[in-house]
């Protein structure tokens, strides 16, 4: 995807008034990358009831029939791909994912089930809340055709679409702490540009540690899960163009 077709997607995105229009213009964004099915939501707590569960989603468009499965049987509690998303932070494949061992016979079953159900590949990006809730965005297709470039350019737009679904409808409670310093605005622009904490730090004639340490300040402000996740965030408050 070319830089300017990312960022008008990005820009749709910030701009969506309900976390369904987040929902299709999420899908609108990855279909060349064979993107069709999304789910977006907070990871609810082994003690949730299911109704409860429920309401922990922000969007999505998951068959119908797995859904209502995936809550009433709460497979959320042996799902690999949850699993890894507590410990991950940074998107990954379903198939890296792997369930606890005393989970792993049913974690098979269940995923075998949601092939069943059309949901046989996918990615998954982690995020974070500002009381450190954990959420997962998740990205499924038929045929996922991904290179490098696409891969990164797709947690982007992940990371963008749960922080806006999140922001509409979670509001005051999902924003950050505290504006970022400008030199922590820097060190973020020049992440989303690509560069490396090697890289910025040269730009900006400071030590790699020093941007280390600036990014890890502008995501702790900002609530967020990992760079990706900051450099979204990010644009959405204009911290950065």
């Amino acid at each position: 995807m070319h830089a300017a077709d990312l960022l008008t997607h990005l820009d749709r995105i910030r701009r969506a008034a309900t976390a369904q229009e987040v929902r299709s213009r999420l899908i609108l964004a990855t279909d060349a990358y064979g993107i069709d099915q999304v789910m977006c939501g907070l990871v609810p707590t082994p003690a949730t009831p299911p109704a409860e569960a429920r309401k922990s989603i922000f969007f999505g468009n998951w068959p119908t029939g797995w859904l209502e499965r995936y809550v009433a049987r709460r497979y959320v509690d042996i799902d690999p791909v949850i699993a890894q998303v507590t410990a991950a932070d940074a998107l990954f494949d379903w198939r890296e994912a792997r369930a606890p061992a005393d989970r792993a016979p049913l974690a098979r079953l269940m995923m075998e089930e949601a092939r069943e159900h059309g949901l046989s590949a996918g990615f998954a990006l982690p995020f974070s809340g500002p009381a450190g809730q954990r959420g997962s965005i998740s990205l499924s297709g038929a045929r996922i055709e991904l290179d490098p470039a696409g891969r990164t350019t797709l947690a982007l737009l992940a990371a963008s679409a749960a922080d806006r679904a999140a922001t509409l409808l979670q509001g005051d409670a999902w924003r950050p702490s505290s504006p970022l310093t400008t030199r922590e605005r820097d060190c973020v622009a020049w992440a989303a540009e690509g560069k490396t904490e090697w890289e910025s730090a040269a730009i900006l004639g400071i030590a790699p540690k020093t941007v280390e340490s600036h990014l890890i300040a502008a995501r702790r402000k900002l609530n967020a899960a990992n760079k990706v996740h900051l450099v979204a965030k990010a644009f959405r408050l204009g911290l950065i163009d």
